[in-house]
């Protein structure tokens, strides 16, 4: 039988744990550090992060975000970005130091939650797993999901640790407010939450007149960031930019991945490995562990859960939101304070970090950095002068270079049938518009097989094809890639 220690015993172990609160921290940021600080200095760790860089930068530069370069990602993000540049410099390095704090942020509070659930050395190792977990879902780097789930987890460690307390519980709405603001689908989460913390305070004064009062304050609360940032945008006179970016073009997306497709499984195995472990040991154990809390637990797992799938197509990275609910309800099933827990402990870490394939994923890094930097260097010899356009690759390429990317410089609203329809102007005429510049330098795949799936492809390839020569061909995270140099007198 997996370990049967109460809450009494969990206090027991916390007081026996070596660290105190500032040293468990230290110890957060080291394990931290240890597992991410190789993709320090790489400026293509994923693709989202590339671009929100770039938007950070033209931030900085003076650029208004919707207006004059666009995505329709919540502005939060950007100035998460902006403000990392700002700070610490233009390299790739001050946004994912700063990523890595917000990491530390998330594991930290999966750390808090796991030693009320069963002592402070599980939910050390509670820590490691979603360091490790969500590095495996695409935030190796400087994803949406690692960010926004900083204040989330904030939220349910106020609602489990203040519960009732009015001061406490508008705390957390306000956190909600601010991570809805980071990436929109998130707001499931909040809501959820929010109706915990009217359910905690109904219990406190059951009253129906003062709940209707503060569910009122609590959306406020959680609408304010976002109410903030609309009333800028309608004074400055763009409003019409902000709505469409912010609430329209998501919905415009055509559904091409969908909520569930055949990979769906394979790519959530460590979560559901996790999930079901724990809840079999809650369980078996005597569901010894606080019954209360635990269930708050699953139900902010449900609540991720609905934010991940609120959008009809589903990316895999999404899942990073769920890691460190999975990791929670594991708690049982790796609790340190008896024998079986300490094996569970041990298959879980070991399986995170076989499925992570560290190894590889440094090797790999290490050869993109490589390939990004004969791109940039190609692209260069040009002089300062030169036009490039992304059509497929890295944005960060923009950036690299100097050259200006446009008020589209995201390559996937270029290439990708994803975003057809979608970044209010036509696809066809806005990649058009791109080739009637006679960029100098052009980055495609080496072939575009599905016209679906990148709809302006053939008239970029019959462009290259009379006019242009290769000049590099790589592969970065993955994708092959070709840099091509328009001819000479063309």
């Amino acid at each position: 039988m997996l370990a049967t220690a109460g809450p009494v015993a969990s206090r027991s172990g916390a007081r026996a744990f070596p660290l105190g609160n500032g040293a468990a921290f230290l110890a957060i940021f080291a394990l931290s550090l240890l597992l991410r600080a190789w993709w320090f200095n790489n400026p293509v760790p994923e693709y989202d992060d590339q671009f929100y860089s770039l938007v950070g930068h033209d931030i900085l530069a003076g650029k208004l975000p919707y207006v004059d370069v666009w995505d329709r990602k919540p502005i939060g993000l950007f100035l998460i970005y902006a403000a990392a540049h700002a700070v610490l410099g233009a390299k790739p390095v001050a946004y994912l130091f700063v990523a890595n704090l917000f990491v530390c942020c998330d594991a930290w509070f999966v750390f808090r939650i796991a030693e009320r659930l069963a002592d402070r050395a599980t939910g050390l190792v509670a820590a490691l797993l979603t360091i490790v977990g969500m590095g495996i879902y695409g935030c190796i780097g400087g994803q949406s999901e690692l960010f926004f789930a900083a204040p989330a987890l904030a939220m349910a460690w106020l609602l489990l640790t203040r519960k009732g307390s009015l001061r406490s519980l508008c705390l957390a709405m306000a956190l909600g407010g601010l991570a809805i603001q980071i990436k929109y689908s998130v707001a499931p989460f909040c809501a959820l939450c929010g109706a915990v913390a009217l359910w905690q305070r109904w219990n406190v004064h059951r009253s129906p007149g003062r709940l209707a009062a503060e569910a009122v304050l609590f959306a406020l609360l959680g609408l304010a960031p976002t109410l903030a940032v609309a009333g800028t945008y309608a004074a400055l006179g763009h409003w019409d930019a902000f709505v469409y970016a912010n609430f329209i073009s998501i919905f415009e997306r055509p559904q091409m991945v969908g909520r569930f497709h055949a990979k769906t499984l394979d790519v959530i195995g460590p979560l559901v490995l996790a999930t079901v472990t724990g809840i079999w040991a809650f369980f078996r154990s005597g569901r010894s562990y606080p019954a209360r809390d635990y269930a708050t637990v699953a139900l902010f797992a449900a609540g991720a859960l609905a934010s991940i799938y609120a959008t009809g197509n589903v990316m895999a990275y999404y899942y990073a939101f769920f890691v460190p609910w999975a990791v929670l309800l594991a708690v049982p099933f790796i609790d340190l304070r008896g024998g079986s827990g300490r094996l569970g402990a041990v298959l879980m870490v070991a399986a995170f970090l076989v499925v992570a394939q560290l190894p590889t994923r440094i090797v790999d890094a290490a050869a993109d950095v490589r390939a990004f930097d004969q791109m940039v260097q190609v692209v260069r010899s040009g002089g300062p002068q030169a036009r490039l356009y992304v059509f497929s690759g890295p944005a960060a390429l923009y950036e690299a270079t100097g050259l200006d990317g446009g008020r589209y410089p995201f390559p996937s609203h270029h290439s990708s049938g994803f975003e057809s329809g979608s970044i209010g102007v036509n696809q066809m005429q806005l990649v058009a518009s791109r080739l009637a510049l006679r960029p100098d330098f052009i980055v495609t795949e080496p072939a575009y097989p599905s016209h679906q799936i990148a709809p302006a492809a053939p008239m970029v390839m019959a462009d290259i094809d009379a006019h242009y020569v290769a000049r590099a061909k790589v592969l970065i995270l993955g994708q092959p890639l070709v840099l091509w140099q328009r001819r000479p007198g063309t």
